[in-house]
């Protein structure tokens, strides 16, 4: 049976000799004795040992959990049972964090990297991402109401090609023109739009909201509170 020195063992197992020192101590791998210099001295079981506690430690198992293990000489079903209840905490852990995560993400989505807004404004972005659900919502409902706008179009171009004539157009282009108008003006009335430089909400003008370039859910104005141009973000304005 080969004998090992504290530093061989460590070197062997790539752990530190601080490492092993304290695994004596808890009594996780106590090492022999010389009897004449009571120096440490480890054998080819304390390296299996050694090894198990490592991949113990490598499944999440605390050093309490691992000596408990060790000492009730454990079974493979019993460990399987442990192991359960380790990956249910850490699956847990793992959505606690991805919601973290998420929630991060979506504050960085408002704030752009000049920002000069002080840190209590994070409060007004917390009431934004909270009527998320609502600006979806509407924005869902304007899409249906331009889904319907459109087949009015197509269906007044298809029978002015059928009838080889301009007048069913013509016809409907008072409608279209109305519906689109009462859409926009819908649409101006729910929405704000929340500067991600100062974090001022504003309402902008028709032209300005007509003529801004614009993403699924930001336009490019300029905020009228710090004078820059960004693309803000829009929310949902609550019912006074």
């Amino acid at each position: 049976m080969s004998h090992y020195t504290i530093g061989e063992l460590a070197k062997q197992s790539k752990v530190t000799i601080r490492t092993l020192q304290y695994y004596d101590r808890r009594g996780l791998l106590i090492a022999h004795r010389q009897t004449d210099s009571n120096r440490r001295y480890y054998t080819d079981e304390h390296v299996k040992q050694l090894e198990l506690i490592l991949v113990l430690k490598q499944l999440g198992c605390t050093l309490d959990e691992i000596k408990t293990l060790l000492d009730e000489d454990t079974n493979m079903n019993t460990f399987k049972t442990l192991l359960s209840l380790r990956k249910d905490a850490l699956h847990s852990k793992v959505e606690m964090y991805s919601h973290t995560l998420n929630q991060i993400e979506k504050v960085e989505t408002y704030i752009s990297e000049q920002s000069s807004a002080p840190i209590n404004h994070l409060t007004d972005i917390d009431d934004a991402m909270k009527q998320e659900y609502k600006i979806a919502y509407f924005r869902k409902k304007i899409w249906i109401s331009a889904g319907i706008l459109g087949i009015i179009h197509y269906s007044g171009l298809l029978l002015s090609l059928l009838r080889r004539s301009i007048k069913p157009l013509i016809v409907i282009l008072p409608i279209l023109i109305t519906y689109a108008i009462v859409l926009t003006a819908i649409y101006l009335k729910k929405v704000l739009y929340l500067c991600p430089n100062c974090h001022h909400t504003f309402k902008p003008t028709l032209g300005a909201f007509v003529k801004a370039k614009r993403t699924p859910k930001t336009r490019q104005l300029t905020c009228p509170n710090c004078h820059q141009t960004h693309y803000c973000i829009e929310v949902y304005q609550n019912e006074s």
